[in-house]
C-alpha cells in the first residue's frame, strides 16, 4: 500500500510571500507613477515650447514685413514701430507702449486688456496694387504677388484705399474665455497726413493662448551716418523712431497645468524687465530672438 504525505505552505511561507508580492506591486506601482509624472512634465514642457516657437514665428513675420513705404508713390513712408509720441495712437492704445514690471503666480493674470509685459505697433504701406514680375525661368508664367488690404488677424479693411498705412498691434492680456493670459493682435488703419487712425477692421483677436508675457527692445541706429544698430532701448528710450531697424522679442509660454506634485520657486528675467518670480507647479518657458528689418524705410 503507498503511504503518500501532503504538506501544504506554512504560515511563514505564506507571509514571506505576501511580503515579496507587496514588495513587487509597490515597485511596479512607483514605475507607472514615475513614468505617469514623466509623461506630464513633458507634455508641459512640449505646450510651453510650442506655443513660444508659434508666437516668435508670427510676430517675427510681422516683424519682417515692416517699415515697406509705397511702391506708388515716393513720398509716402512708414516707420518700423510706432511710438506713443503720436497723439492719437497713445490714446487708442495703438502705439508701442513699454511696461517693465515683473510679476508673481498672484498677479501675472490680471484682467482683460491690462497689459503684461510690453506692447509693439508695427507700421507698413502694404502693396496696394497686384505686382507682376519677370519669371524665374524662360517661359514659365510671371509670378503674381498680390494686393493686401487685411490686418495680422486676417480681417480686411472696409474701404481699404490704396497707400494706406496699416498699423498691427501686439501684446498679451487676460482672454475671458480661456481665463488664461494670451498674446492678442489687432490692426488699424492709419493717415499719415492727419496723423490719427480709422477704427479697425474688427475686434481684437487671441493669436496664442499661454502665453504669460511679452517684453520688446529696439534696436536704433543713433549715428546718421549709418543704418548699423548701436544701441537697443525700450520704447520710452527711443529716440527716433524712424531709425529703428530691429526689434527684439522675449515671449514666456507656460503649460495649462500643474506638470508635478511638487511646488518649487523659479525666477525668470525678460530683456530690461523686473524678476518674475514664480511658487508653483507650472513649467514656463522664455524665448528670446531678434529681428532685423530687411526694409529700412525711412521719413
Amino acid at each position: 500500500m503507498n503511504n503518500n504525505s501532503q504538506r501544504g505552505f506554512t504560515l511563514v511561507e505564506l507571509m514571506i510571500t505576501l511580503v515579496l508580492s507587496l514588495l513587487i506591486t509597490y515597485g511596479i506601482a512607483q514605475v507607472l507613477i514615475s513614468s505617469n509624472q514623466n509623461s506630464t512634465s513633458s507634455d508641459g514642457v512640449s505646450q510651453a515650447q510650442e506655443t513660444a516657437r508659434f508666437v516668435m514665428s508670427f510676430v517675427g513675420r510681422q516683424i519682417r514685413a515692416t517699415g515697406i513705404n509705397s511702391m506708388s508713390d515716393r513720398e509716402l513712408t512708414s516707420r518700423t514701430a510706432m511710438g506713443c509720441d503720436v497723439a492719437d495712437l497713445n490714446a487708442n492704445n495703438a502705439c508701442s507702449f513699454n511696461n517693465d514690471a515683473g510679476a508673481t503666480e498672484a498677479n501675472i493674470t490680471v484682467g482683460p486688456g491690462i497689459l503684461s509685459g510690453d506692447r509693439l505697433a508695427l507700421s507698413w504701406i502694404p502693396p496696394s496694387i497686384d505686382l507682376t514680375y519677370p519669371p524665374f525661368t524662360p517661359g514659365d508664367p510671371s509670378p503674381i504677388f498680390p494686393s493686401i488690404t487685411t490686418d495680422c488677424t486676417g480681417a480686411t479693411f472696409p474701404g481699404f484705399s490704396p497707400n494706406t498705412t496699416i498699423i498691427n498691434t501686439f501684446w498679451v492680456s487676460l482672454d475671458p474665455l480661456t481665463q488664461t493670459n494670451s498674446l492678442f493682435c489687432q490692426g488699424r488703419l492709419y493717415n499719415n497726413v492727419t496723423e490719427t487712425i480709422i477704427p479697425p477692421a474688427g475686434a481684437a483677436q487671441v493669436i496664442a493662448n499661454g502665453v504669460e508675457a511679452i517684453h520688446f527692445l529696439y534696436g536704433e541706429a543713433t549715428n546718421l551716418a549709418s543704418d548699423d544698430v548701436t544701441r537697443y532701448v525700450n520704447a520710452n528710450e527711443v529716440n527716433d523712431w524712424n531709425r529703428v531697424f530691429a526689434i527684439k522679442v522675449s515671449v514666456m509660454t507656460r503649460s495649462l497645468g500643474d506638470i508635478t506634485n511638487f511646488v518649487s520657486t523659479k525666477q525668470y528675467v525678460m530683456l530690461d524687465s523686473d524678476i518674475y518670480t514664480f511658487t508653483d507647479a507650472i513649467n514656463r518657458q522664455v524665448f528670446s530672438s531678434t529681428f532685423f528689418i530687411p526694409n529700412r524705410g525711412e521719413e
